[in-house]
């Protein structure tokens, strides 16, 4: 759980070897600094939870990713002064790191001194493919817009949406205790789905193709 986020993020580093991006990353840091020393301070982590899945879904999807991706990311995105490619490129890096050390917080500070499989493995697995899914998407997002596709843009828009909301549904399934196999199985449907959409997507389905 600890290591999955910060090795990518170094893997990602070093593949990428672009200093323009250390500001993202760095962002993200500090970020995720002030969110989870905010949390730790004045909010209470332990909460009674509701026999209701629409309420444990919308609090998981508010607080772990609708909310931190929206906001994080919007504010970077009207902040920053760079090219719109600077500041879609820099997605990827900015959740990485921010979920870097917001991810094993929500997971340690919400544990009532037990830990499973799902807390331990599978959610770590399901945000990471939600940030590539992002990553991926913004991508598509800006080469459809300026390739005039509009339809590829709503299509990616969609792909992405998903991609947020998939992980706040698996743990929701989770604490209901619904079958494990089934959140297994939809978990490994939705990593799967990953792979799939890079390799649609180098073959030019559902984008624009780079101009060689």
């Amino acid at each position: 759980m600890i290591l999955l986020l910060p090795l990518i993020l170094a893997a990602w580093c070093f593949y990428k070897k672009d200093a323009h991006l250390v500001p993202a990353i760095f962002v993200g840091l500090v970020a995720a600094v002030l969110v989870c020393g905010f949390r730790a301070f004045f909010l209470y982590s332990h909460r009674v939870i509701p026999f209701s899945f629409e309420n444990n879904m919308w609090y998981l999807l508010l607080r772990q990713t609708l909310l931190p991706v929206v906001l994080l990311y919007g504010l970077f995105f009207l902040i920053s002064k760079d090219t719109i490619s600077y500041k879609v490129e820099a997605l990827f890096p900015l959740l990485l790191s921010f979920y870097l050390l917001y991810l094993p917080y929500t997971i340690l500070s919400g544990a009532e001194h037990i830990f499973t499989t799902f807390p331990l493995f599978i959610k770590p697995v399901l945000f990471t493919v939600m940030i590539f899914s992002l990553g991926l998407g913004a991508k598509h997002i800006e080469k459809t817009i300026r390739g005039k596709r509009y339809v590829f843009t709503a299509i990616w828009i969609i792909i992405s949406l998903v991609s947020i909301v998939v992980p706040s549904v698996l743990e929701t399934m989770y604490i209901m205790d619904m079958s494990y196999l089934l959140i297994l199985g939809l978990s490994g449907i939705y990593s799967a789905a990953l792979p799939v959409l890079f390799i649609l997507s180098r073959l030019g389905v559902l984008t624009v193709k780079d101009r060689d």
